[in-house]
């Protein structure tokens, strides 16, 4: 039978050892989570902007497509940062409606305290399908690349880091027309599209800082619903639009590691929030030469977003 000291001597050591660990924790620096995550945001605008524009221009054929966009974004308890990220695309379509791709994008972001700076860049492959059925045309690309991130901050603040990550996304994009108009390819209709895409990191040190953040995942995702006017215009045609965007994703914790232990905290929320847009696409005639597309966006909060995107059909 236990004795009466060795029972306390348990339940003792019992209450220490969380107590222990937060100590632990306390001694472990906390950091700003808006630097560290603002390529959890990156990525998903290189990833799902490399999706969109290798569906939007692709043909049969040599196609070729870009796009740049900008915005801002302001976390719940952390810091706000203004964003841009461009990237083009170049591939080949079959007539059996296979198509594949490669692809270049790059981000950036500037932190309101003027101190941080995070960029990013990728190379993708891809591969998409397309057609036409019942009235629905719909298309879906599946795409891959290695992100290259850093983060630029002095010692006093996050510090520095260079490290790699995985990127592995899936776009579709369905469209009907709800009401012919005069002309053919004219009068009322409907888009719908969604996006998810996965972003791994492995440990990275913080340079000047010390320590390191530990391996984590990213998941984004969209889902979006478009009404579209076409309507015939000089040389092409026009077609004026408005959409809501429901954005999603889901963060790993940061885990930071350092001589004298380890602490995790919540990563900025910078994923998921709602957004309306109004925009207008162009199109040649014929389906060939310059097309387009410019669109204003902002959230319930009043973060806005503005992006472009050209395409070249030969």
């Amino acid at each position: 039978m236990t004795s009466a000291p060795s029972l306390l001597r348990l339940a003792l050591l019992a209450a220490l050892v969380p107590l222990a660990a937060r100590a632990q924790e306390a001694s472990v620096p906390a950091l700003d989570p808006a630097p560290l995550t603002q390529a959890d945001l990156l990525s998903r605008e290189i990833g799902f902007g490399i999706g969109h524009t290798a569906l939007s221009s692709r043909q049969d054929g040599f196609f070729l497509g870009g796009y740049a966009a900008g915005g801002s974004s302001a976390a719940d308890h952390a810091q706000d940062s203004d964003y841009n990220s461009r990237g083009l695309v170049l591939g080949w379509g079959w007539s059996n409606g296979l198509s594949a791709f490669a692809g270049y994008g790059q981000g950036v972001s500037y932190l309101e305290d003027d101190v941080h700076e995070a960029r990013i860049r990728s190379y993708f492959l891809g591969t998409g399908y397309s057609g036409e059925s019942n009235g629905v045309s719909y298309g879906g690309t599946l795409y891959m690349g290695r992100t290259h991130n850093k983060l630029s901050s002095p010692a006093s603040a996050s510090g520095s880091t260079d490290h790699d990550g995985r990127i592995l996304g899936l776009s579709l994009r369905g469209e009907t027309m709800l009401k012919e108009g005069d002309a053919p390819g004219t009068g009322l209709d409907f888009v719908m599209t969604g996006d998810v895409l996965r972003h791994a990191t492995g440990n990275y040190d913080l340079v000047r800082k010390g320590g390191e953040i530990e391996s984590r995942v990213t998941y984004s995702s969209a889902f979006r619903a478009e009404l579209g006017a076409p309507m015939r215009a000089v040389g092409g045609t026009l077609r004026p639009y408005a959409a809501y965007t429901v954005f999603g994703g889901d963060q790993d914790k940061l885990t930071y590691v350092t001589e004298a232990g380890s602490r995790s905290f919540v990563a900025s929320e910078l994923l998921e929030q709602d957004q309306l847009a109004l925009g207008v696409d162009y199109g040649a005639a014929g389906g060939h030469g310059l097309g387009g597309r410019l669109e204003a966006a902002s959230n319930l909060d009043g973060d806005a977003a503005l992006r472009l995107n050209l395409s070249f059909n030969f």
